[in-house]
This record gives structure tokens, C-alpha cells and sequence, in this order.
């Protein structure tokens, strides 16, 4: 099977999300376009240890509302939230030998787990000392007002 290429509007469009979140204040332990063995699609992966803390169905709710604040390309069907408890997401790290990347997106082939195998990716965050923030993230005006002028 061929795989999808992941088109450039798509790539600046998760290193937007990725700033507009961690700007909204959620802690970002992972963030990465993943291209994976059993689908072929790339799917942008987001670990937070906010996820576990505040629970999954609050920080999609926030990530869908900032999507929306920005207009992004992306959607639900293309960002994946994990938490970071997540053993496939915290192998990518192990596999760098490091435990932080947070400056230019580093290009990643051919990762073989358990539960995965990566054909090509694309990390822009690894943080694996990111603590869960203090309180529930919540889209108050500041936030979406942030969310959107990344995007611009």
C-alpha cells in the first residue's frame, strides 16, 4: 500500500497547535506527526499529562475548541490525545536516547514496537518531564484570542 505524504499546510498547521496549546497552558510531553505501519495515515499525536489528570474527554473538548479558534486545517480525525502513560508514545523519546526536543522537528524512520511500527514521522516537542498543570484548562477569551493569532 502507498503512503500519504504529509502535505506542508498540515505540518505548519500541528506546530501551530502544538504553540497554541502549550500557550494555553497545557503541558505537552509528546507532540509529533506519526505516519503508522497499520493505517498509512498520518495522524498528529499530542501526549499531555493533563489527559490523565483532568481526563481525555475535557482536554479533546479544549484541543477541538482551539481548532476552531485558529480555523485550523486540522480536525479530531487527524490529532490523536494520549496520555503519557501511552507505551507507545513514550518509546519515541527512549528511541532518541533523549528526554527533551523542543526546537526544530526531527524527522524520524523505520521505529518497530509491539504495538506499532512507525513508517516515518515528524516530532516537534519531547518533554518527558512535563507535570500536569495546576488547574482544568479552560477557553477563556485570552486563550481562543491567542489560538487565533497563531494561525493568523
Amino acid at each position: 500500500m502507498d503512503k500519504t505524504p504529509l502535505v506542508g499546510p498540515d505540518f505548519i498547521a500541528g506546530r501551530e497547535l502544538t504553540e497554541a496549546l502549550e500557550r494555553a497552558g497545557i503541558p505537552i510531553a509528546f507532540a509529533g506527526w506519526l505516519n503508522l505501519r497499520e493505517t498509512f495515515d498520518w495522524q498528529l499525536f499530542i501526549a499531555s499529562p493533563d489527559v490523565q489528570t483532568y481526563g481525555p474527554t475535557t482536554i479533546i473538548r479544549f484541543v477541538d475548541t482551539i481548532l476552531a479558534a485558529m480555523k485550523s486545517p486540522l480536525s479530531l480525525g487527524t490529532v490523536r490525545i494520549v496520555n503519557t502513560s501511552n507505551h507507545f508514545v513514550n518509546r519515541i523519546p527512549d528511541s532518541f536516547g533523549t528526554s527533551e526536543i523542543t526546537s526544530n522537528p526531527t524527522r524520524i524512520v523505520g521505529l518497530a514496537f509491539d504495538d506499532g511500527d512507525i513508517v516515518e514521522g515528524f516530532v516537534y516537542k519531547i518533554n518527558k518531564k512535563a507535570k500536569a498543570s495546576r488547574s482544568e484548562p479552560r477557553a477563556n477569551a485570552a486563550v481562543l484570542k491567542r489560538a487565533k493569532s497563531l494561525a493568523a
